[in-house]
């Protein structure tokens, strides 16, 4: 499922509960799809930088109703939750360092964790899907 074509699925849902579509609700929305923000101050943060008009209630309360309606999971740091859009989105990944962010397929890395979580114990042949959480620590 693209960006776009998940961004009009939640805008769907956000209509089929009776709330209106404001562009301040759209720039957050964009904002949480495009941004890998882990939380509501940097979601704001990036907001604001689209429309300064958009208040700290305004995506407090939207983050509120997105996770109402199970489109995202403050439990993986505001993505959304494609699987609940009828889809999954594209396998993309992200390999961070303090220098640099590559892009890496999915088929480069997918074997390698199946094969290692299967010699740990932790799996027979499931598929597994991932999430990694990272902690962003003050050096």
């Amino acid at each position: 499922m693209t960006t776009e074509l998940s961004r009009e699925r939640i805008i769907e849902q956000l209509r089929e509960q009776g709330l209106r579509i404001t562009s301040q609700r759209k720039v957050i929305l964009d904002v949480i799809l495009k941004n890998n923000c882990s939380c509501c101050k940097e979601i704001f943060y990036e907001a604001t930088k689209i429309d300064p008009a958009i208040g700290r209630a305004t995506v407090y309360r939207m983050m509120n109703t997105l996770e109402e309606l199970g489109v995202i999971d403050r439990g993986k740091q505001y993505e959304i939750c494609y699987e609940g859009l009828f889809g999954t989105e594209k396998d993309q990944t992200s390999l961070l360092t303090k220098e640099e962010m590559k892009e890496l397929p999915k088929d480069i890395w997918y074997p390698a964790l199946k094969k290692m979580l299967r010699a740990l114990g932790e799996i027979k042949d499931e598929d597994i899907s991932v999430v990694v959480k990272v902690s962003r620590k003050s050096s």
